[in-house]
């Protein structure tokens, strides 16, 4: 009797096809999950280097504005006081622009709020050119900048250099703080503290 041999013909079944497929399935998945964690992370990533950006864009302009800081007077009246004025909201001070040099002159700097529907603050800063103790302050000829965009919160304090303590009103005294202190929110949070020390009180 001669025996036979038995030989599968070439190829797969269906159901090796069929396992095939899921396997193949589950990669491209897997794979496509991946994309879109890494495309995910690297959106966090980008906000947050923007966010960082913003906050050292800020710091520095306020710093070499506060640094440049001269220490006039303006007469009110009768009365005559630093021409520093501040309170929650911003503050109001004299120094050169631009920061080098007296090229531009001397300019009277607000920093303030820029409000918009929807609870969304601006940081606006105005400037007037310096005019002198007496000058009147017409900020609708202002120059103007927006250096902190897409904010919740700004909140300004002032340190007494005597005393020591902080307080969110510098108006009407006869001198300059020691030190000012900004406080931006956003939706993320409060953004780390930017302190800067007034030139009169180092």
């Amino acid at each position: 009797m001669t025996a036979r041999t038995h030989r599968r013909a070439g190829g797969f079944t269906l159901l090796e096809l069929l396992i095939a497929l899921m396997v193949t399935g589950l990669v491209v998945a897997l794979v496509f999950s991946a994309f879109g964690l890494i495309g995910r992370t690297e959106d966090r990533n980008q906000a947050t280097m923007e966010r960082a950006e913003k906050m050292l864009i800020a710091s520095q302009w306020l710093a070499r504005k506060f640094d440049g800081l001269r220490p006039l007077s303006r007469v009110q009246g009768t009365a005559v006081s630093p021409f520093f004025t501040g309170n929650q909201a911003g503050a109001m001070w004299v120094a050169p622009l631009p920061e080098r040099g007296e090229a531009g002159g001397l300019h009277v700097f607000r920093a303030g709020p820029l409000r918009h529907s929807g609870g969304q603050v601006d940081l606006l800063i105005e400037a007037l050119p310096y005019d002198g103790a007496l000058m009147a302050l017409d900020w609708s000829q202002a120059l103007r900048q927006t250096l902190v965009t897409d904010v919740r919160s700004l909140q300004w304090y002032y340190q007494d250099g005597a005393t020591g303590e902080w307080s969110q009103d510098w108006s009407g005294r006869p001198g300059y703080p020691a030190r000012v202190r900004l406080v931006i929110g956003d939706a993320k949070g409060d953004w780390p503290a930017m302190v800067f020390a007034l030139p009169r009180a180092r």
